[in-house]
């Protein structure tokens, strides 16, 4: 029964998270901010760059794409989240969110769409109710997706939490600045 959680302690992040757990934070720009360094520390490995040259006569020009191929589908409470979550489609252009109520849970995903095309990110600002459990088992139970490629990001969780989650779902990635 081993989890896979990885704790960003990365100096810059665990400030920013620090005063978003325990002070009110000073700007919205704070969460923005925490939001896209949070999401660089965890997608620089997974997120595939393009290096495209484009030669001319007398120039040769450089872009860079991000795969187009790969798209992702963040889970989340959009309504607490907003702030951390604004501007993620900058670094994830081929992103949709999806709000959900952890609590409030019955047919997560009502519309139709292939998910399994999707790499999945479940996001919550703060882990500590059982609301999660209920989105990874519906996962699981309509093999929507290998539970490989699903992402848990959270700024802080319950210990409580992890340890369900590692008895029932080991193979999970959950990503956090502190464990509570």
């Amino acid at each position: 029964m081993k989890l896979n959680i990885h704790k960003l302690i990365h100096p810059i992040i665990q400030k920013l998270a620090y005063e978003i757990i325990y002070q009110k934070p000073q700007t919205v720009d704070q969460e923005k901010i925490l939001g896209m360094l949070i999401f660089y520390e965890i997608l620089r490995k997974w997120v595939k760059i393009d290096n495209i040259y484009i030669k001319k006569v007398d120039v040769l020009k450089e872009s860079y794409f991000s795969n187009q191929l790969d798209k992702y589908l963040i889970i989340t409470n959009i309504i607490e989240c907003y702030n951390i979550l604004a501007d993620v489609k900058r670094i994830l252009p081929q992103s949709y969110i999806k709000h959900i109520e952890l609590d409030k849970i019955n047919n997560i995903f009502s519309y139709k769409q292939k998910l399994e095309e999707y790499k999945i990110i479940i996001f919550e600002k703060f882990l500590k109710k059982h609301g999660i459990i209920n989105i990874i088992n519906y996962l699981q139970k309509h093999h929507i997706t290998n539970l490989n490629d699903v992402k848990i990001i959270c700024i802080t969780c319950n210990n409580n939490i992890l340890k369900y989650i590692a008895h029932k779902y080991p193979q999970l990635n959950i990503y956090t600045t502190k464990i509570i």
